[in-house]
């Protein structure tokens, strides 16, 4: 019963700490951002292209965009500074998981970085 105890204990202290591990790819840039923005707010509300969602609502989007093809772009998630890192990591997990950065279709952009307006 012990051995089983500190089984338990062991992945409990793992999944609290697997939020530092879980990453997309970054982009550091300035230039056009292609595709579509998600961005996660201090307070973890999530807006993609600034239409507020709840957290099915963006797992949907995400399966929906990455059924589109490839030119379509990539999705670019903004996590404001002062997001909890519990948070960041339940919504890096969730782009994997739609299948965006298996099809190189998911970046981190960095929060408020202005960009080139298109005319």
């Amino acid at each position: 019963m012990r051995t089983g105890f500190i089984y338990i204990a062991t992945l409990t202290l793992c999944a609290c700490n697997s939020h530092e591990a879980v990453t997309i790819p970054v982009d550091q840039t300035t230039g056009f951002r292609d595709g579509y923005r998600a961005e996660i707010t201090r307070s973890g509300n999530i807006e993609w292209n600034g239409q507020k969602l709840n957290d099915a609502e963006f797992v949907s989007y995400m399966q929906e965009y990455a059924a589109k093809p490839k030119g379509a772009g990539r999705l670019w998630v903004e996590f404001e500074p002062g997001v909890p890192a519990a948070r960041a990591s339940e919504i890096r997990q969730q782009v994997i998981a739609s299948g965006l950065c298996k099809q190189k279709r998911c970046v981190e952009g960095r929060w408020g970085v202005q960009r080139p307006v298109v005319n």
